[in-house]
């Protein structure tokens, strides 16, 4: 059974208060907040206090960006004394204790082994992937099924309203190079005009840099227009003169 300092270090477990008496005929279940005690403990030590549960409770909401709700049968906005902590109705309680026993095995066997392993020693904890997001996912990668579900547009959107909301957070991945390997990523797949069409967008945000300039230069290629290809090369130089060796010897092979 983990100890409370391990139990800190989990991915995402909400876990279950005690409830009260049942209600009486029409009238809604009402229950102590916090509780005396606590039930349907299933991965927490049983005398666990209340108070560190509670605190606990807390840091996963903000390492996932999330409330109460998002694991425990209530509804947003109401009052905890509300909320039936004890239910395991919900799917995110569920999936929760998985990655709870994942954290454990994570800290407590692999990072373990880790040979002259610094002191104090890095672990696991719900922020190293989720960082205040439900699904720890690679911008790149939700960009990509956002393409390939709804086009190109949407994908621009989308870039737009996640860069508005997590810029600074570290929920995702922002720097100039996500949306460079994302380009050759499409490059590779034979999207040739999307591939382009990503880069100019990175070439907007970065003005000053020259490597989307180096992107769209590849999608230029791919789709057979030398003379862009070029003429972005040369653009690239232009911006940044850290990258002329490389992009010289891309001109001498491209005949520019």
């Amino acid at each position: 059974m983990p100890r409370p300092s391990a139990v800190r270090t989990a991915l995402v477990f909400l876990a279950v208060l005690t409830v009260g008496a049942p209600p009486a005929a029409g009238q809604q279940a009402e229950h102590k907040f916090p509780p005396d005690s606590l039930t349907n403990l299933k991965v927490f030590p049983k005398n666990i206090p209340v108070r560190a549960l509670i605190d606990t409770m807390r840091g996963f909401t903000f390492a996932l960006g999330v409330r109460c709700e998002y694991c425990h049968v209530g509804e947003a906005g109401r009052p905890l004394t509300t909320f039936d902590f004890g239910s395991d109705d919900k799917r995110n309680k569920r999936t929760a204790r998985v990655m709870l026993d994942m954290v454990k095995h994570i800290n407590g066997m692999h990072l373990a082994d880790v040979p002259e392993r610094s002191r104090p020693p890095v672990v696991v904890t719900c922020e190293t992937c989720h960082r205040g997001r439900t699904k720890p996912e690679r911008l790149r990668d939700v960009l990509a099924r956002q393409l390939a579900d709804s086009g190109l547009e949407a994908t621009v959107r989308l870039y737009g309203s996640l860069r508005e909301r997590y810029y600074g957070a570290q929920a995702f991945d922002f720097r100039e190079g996500t949306l460079n390997r994302f380009a050759g990523d499409l490059v590779r797949a034979g999207q040739t005009d999307n591939a382009l069409a990503i880069a100019r967008l990175n070439s907007e945000q970065f003005p000053a840099s020259g490597q989307p300039l180096v992107a769209m230069s590849e999608a230029y290629l791919a789709k057979g227009d030398t003379a862009n290809a070029v003429a972005s090369l040369r653009a690239a130089a232009a911006k940044d003169t850290t990258l002329a060796g490389q992009i010289r010897r891309r001109l001498q092979a491209l005949g520019g």
